[in-house]
């Protein structure tokens, strides 16, 4: 068992990503408390977690609220006693030219993608801090390494905040025991592939992502399960302030 004993918590796992990196942690023999704005999700997750042995919590909570955020940390805290592991899952992406983009638009990206995972480390932290031990693992993408599509102008920036905000933790947390890093996804299947894009452009995704990648295929959840798994786990303590990709190894990074 890898994380036996350990506590986690997972924004945005009730689906996708955010519940088979939930599962993979349990399956390790995590505890894990799951957040999300949808509670129903979040209560077939934990049950889940709880089908495989361990404790489980659900808390709904909207990421873009200190108050929301707060509490949520304050509520996994006083079940588990601590917050061993923290991943900032939580994300959304609006696809549109600039030109056309909405303010309203623009925000709710960016402060999902970067406010949100600046008050989840900075509430979180504060334990971590305390007890000198931490693992915190931000889901960035790989439109950050420089896979850009036409449309991805606030999804793309956000991720390249991710990015920053990942280094600049990593130097002030280290001096604590506190690991900070983030994984880059590939093109991965989720449900968040099918709400933001129309059918043709699913194909187009799915065509792209098969034909950039030198594996030839699209990625699945568990993959980056796996490396979340890996960089969770004391396996990497000597690991920090990285970005990793998991994307099949694409060719169509603009030359990076």
């Amino acid at each position: 068992m890898r994380l036996e004993n350990k506590v986690a918590l997972v924004t945005g796992g009730g689906t996708g990503i955010g519940r088979a990196i939930s599962l993979k942690f349990a399956s390790e023999g995590a505890d894990i408390a799951v957040s999300s704005r949808n509670i129903d999700n979040l209560n077939k997750v934990c049950g889940e977690i709880e089908a495989l042995g361990r404790s489980s919590l659900a808390v709904a909570a909207d990421v873009c609220k200190k108050t929301q955020v707060e509490s949520m940390v304050k509520k996994v805290i006083d079940k588990f006693g601590r917050i061993d592991i923290l991943v900032n899952n939580s994300g959304t992406s609006r696809m549109c030219p600039i030109m056309e983009f909405t303010e309203e638009d623009w925000d709710m990206v960016i402060d999902t993608n970067v406010k949100g995972v600046f008050l989840c480390t900075q509430a979180v932290a504060k334990d971590m801090v305390k007890n000198k031990y931490g693992k915190i693992i931000n889901i960035s993408s790989t439109s950050s390494l420089g896979a850009i599509v036409i449309g991805q102008s606030a999804y793309c920036s956000s991720k390249f905040a991710v990015n920053g905000f990942t280094k600049a933790c990593a130097k002030e947390f280290g001096p604590y025991g506190i690991n900070v890093n983030a994984i880059a996804p590939g093109r991965i299947m989720t449900g968040l592939v099918y709400s933001t894009r129309t059918p043709e452009q699913v194909e187009e995704f799915i065509k792209v992502g098969t034909e950039s990648a030198v594996l030839g295929r699209m990625g699945k959840v568990e993959d980056i399960a796996n490396l979340a798994l890996f960089l969770a786990s004391d396996e990497s303590s000597f690991i920090t302030a990285e970005i990793i990709a998991s994307n099949g190894g694409r060719t169509n990074l603009m030359g990076r």
